[in-house]
């Protein structure tokens, strides 16, 4: 019972969400889901990281990606950390709209389906007004129109963020390379994103990075809160979803390619990573039409 629980949550799609946060509470590992996100750091300071990029967020940092991209956040110790996140999936809207097909459009173009925008005063209070409008018809009642009041304040967002996308660069993908640490983090993810489904050896990554092994893992787990070894296994982890969704490989052909030497070693790392078997995340996947 309990494993259909975690697995139903594990599955559950939330077509729109949105929540002001100034907790530390998020997930502490890298994770995908279905749809868009919107991160404005309104106080403090984080890290959002992706297999490709590091996004160093400060005040009035506004954050746009596709969530079905692997990612997590990191805070930093004794930093602030308020935001507002906004989540949510194309099926929200059920009907097409300029402002829709033009965000998605910019996404697909970019080099990686993710960019960071730095408001100015100006921009941050119309962004402002917007994302209030949409906390007000979110947390009133369920009274008649509030879906449509929320699908009007969320095109009027999305409008906010292509006119402010194409302003940036002529299609919203950022060009600087962001702190120095940043840039040796993503050479570090690049090494390993190419190396993640074979028999890799940290001395190997060390050589190829031109860095001391124990500094590499000293300095990956502090800039990333997570490990080397943690990073791969979520990362194989996360395309194994996808195999298991996308196609009707067999689970022992699912193991070999994300780069388990054995079918029984990847079902048992799958169970205790995602709280159920291959086999049923993909018979669940198929009955709830989830996509990654």
């Amino acid at each position: 019972m309990k494993l259909k629980r975690d697995l139903a949550i594990l599955l559950q799609r939330n077509d729109f969400s949105m929540a002001c946060k100034t907790d530390l509470k998020h997930p502490k590992h890298f994770h995908s889901h279905p749809g868009y996100e919107l991160v404005w750091l309104q106080d403090g300071a984080a890290q959002y990281i992706f297999e490709d990029k590091i996004y160093p967020m400060a005040k009035d940092s506004l954050l746009v990606f596709k969530s079905s991209s692997l990612h997590k956040v990191h805070v930093p110790e004794g930093r602030k950390y308020a935001r507002v996140v906004i989540q949510f999936t194309r099926n929200f809207f059920g009907f097409e709209h300029e402002a829709l097909e033009e965000f998605q459009r910019i996404l697909e173009r970019m080099s990686a389906p993710h960019t960071l925008l730095q408001l100015q005063a100006e921009a941050a209070g119309a962004l402002r007004g917007i994302v209030e409008r949409l906390m007000a018809e979110n947390a009133g009642d369920d009274t008649w129109g509030k879906k449509g009041a929320i699908q009007i304040h969320l095109l009027e967002l999305l409008l906010f963020l292509c006119r402010s996308m194409r302003r940036e660069t002529g299609v919203g993908d950022r060009l600087d390379r962001g702190t120095d640490k940043a840039v040796l983090t993503e050479n570090i993810l690049l090494e390993l994103n190419a190396a993640w489904n074979t028999n890799w050896s940290l001395d190997a990554l060390a050589s190829r990075l031109h860095m001391n092994k124990f500094y590499l893992c000293h300095f990956f787990k502090k800039e990333l809160g997570v490990t080397i070894q943690q990073y791969i296994l979520q990362k194989r982890f996360h395309e194994a979803q996808k195999l298991l969704i996308n196609t009707d490989l067999p689970i022992r052909e699912v193991a070999s390619r994300v780069g388990f030497v054995s079918d029984s070693n990847f079902i048992r790392g799958f169970k205790k990573h995602l709280n159920t078997t291959p086999k049923l995340f993909r018979e669940s996947a198929e009955a709830q039409h989830y996509k990654l």
